[in-house]
């Protein structure tokens, strides 16, 4: 049974309401062990204020100022910018952004350095702390004239892409009568876009709330607090002034797709939805965590990707899905 569109929009107007019990039960339950894990990191954790520590920023490009910014964070526990991070950033670049990249891994190194430089107008090094939030926060810090471009995109590394051709997201984004245009939404906690891309026209990025937002951004370690605080707070916060839609949006999906294993609250597209997504929608991303936490093989993925038609070559992955030698 495909999900009726008055369910969504009842959901958005009521985001609280009733489940049934089963996942009413495990709701609560959840939310014990949240408040309980945040209570003890808390009580453990070192000063708040201490802020990461910005081990480089190096101008490479020379901006434009007439084409958007992409703040894009990226972490690799060895250090290393993989092939499938520089296939998203060339996309990104070709597609029309200017690219500010901001890694928390230990180091750059010099290799890294010199092929990041010719599609990044500034790269970051920064200490590993407070995730892509505080990222970006970074970002916003080391290059104030991100105002002076033509919008803004928050992106990171936790999506393997793009799938087929981005060439005319700009277009996409900026046609979208919303201030704010994410990727994927979800109704989890409360409606809200999902981070790994969230595109903020001037109007939003100029604003005070938007300022404000990110001024407050805190050091936080724990990881469920963030995705509450920040990911959540982001578009419950600027939805008081702005409008925000997704281009991929949940309702559409389960228009399309055959789905009633999960309340909508407990419904993460790109997660238990990824293959509809990706065949039915033409949807240019996967999350890596479909791969990492799920368990599907590269198999699996590249048969998807074969029906519906995309030019994206798994073998891209294997310096990322294998030891480097």
């Amino acid at each position: 049974m495909k999900t009726p569109p008055e369910e969504l929009s009842e959901l958005r107007r009521k985001p609280n309401r009733v489940l049934p019990v089963k996942w009413a039960v495990k709701g609560v339950v959840k939310d014990l062990k949240y408040a309980r894990d945040l209570s003890f990191y808390l009580l453990k954790r070192e000063k708040a204020d201490e802020r990461p520590l910005v081990r480089l920023y190096e101008k490479a490009l020379s901006p434009r100022y007439d084409r958007p910014v992409c703040l894009f964070c990226s972490f690799d526990k060895d250090s290393v910018v993989r092939e499938n991070v520089y296939y998203y950033l060339n996309a990104l670049m070709l597609a029309g952004f200017d690219i500010v990249f901001v890694s928390s891994s230990g180091m750059i190194s010099g290799s890294d350095l010199e092929k990041l430089s010719r599609c990044c107008i500034a790269i970051i090094n920064r200490e590993n702390k407070g995730y892509d939030f505080y990222g970006w926060k970074t970002a916003l810090e080391k290059y104030p004239e991100y105002r002076e471009h033509s919008g803004l995109l928050l992106a990171n590394d936790s999506v393997l892409g793009p799938l087929f051709s981005i060439d005319n997201i700009i277009a996409r984004l900026e046609g979208s009568e919303a201030d704010i245009v994410g990727m994927t939404d979800s109704f989890r906690f409360y409606p809200h876009l999902q981070s790994y891309f969230l595109y903020c026209k001037k109007k939003t990025v100029s604003s005070d709330e938007f300022l404000r937002f990110f001024t407050e951004i805190e050091v936080l370690e724990f990881k469920p607090a963030i995705v509450r605080r920040y990911e959540v707070g982001f578009s419950r916060f600027l939805s008081r002034r702005f409008r925000l839609a997704a281009l991929y949006s949940l309702g559409q999906v389960l228009a399309r797709t055959d789905y009633h294993q999960r309340p909508l609250q407990w419904v993460e597209s790109t997660f238990h939805l990824w293959k509809p997504l990706i065949a039915e929608s033409g949807f240019p991303f996967l999350k890596k965590s479909v791969l990492t936490r799920r368990g599907v093989s590269l198999g699996e993925v590249s048969a998807v990707l074969a029906e519906a038609g995309s030019p994206y070559e798994t073998e891209i992955l294997n310096d990322w899905i294998l030891p480097r030698g």
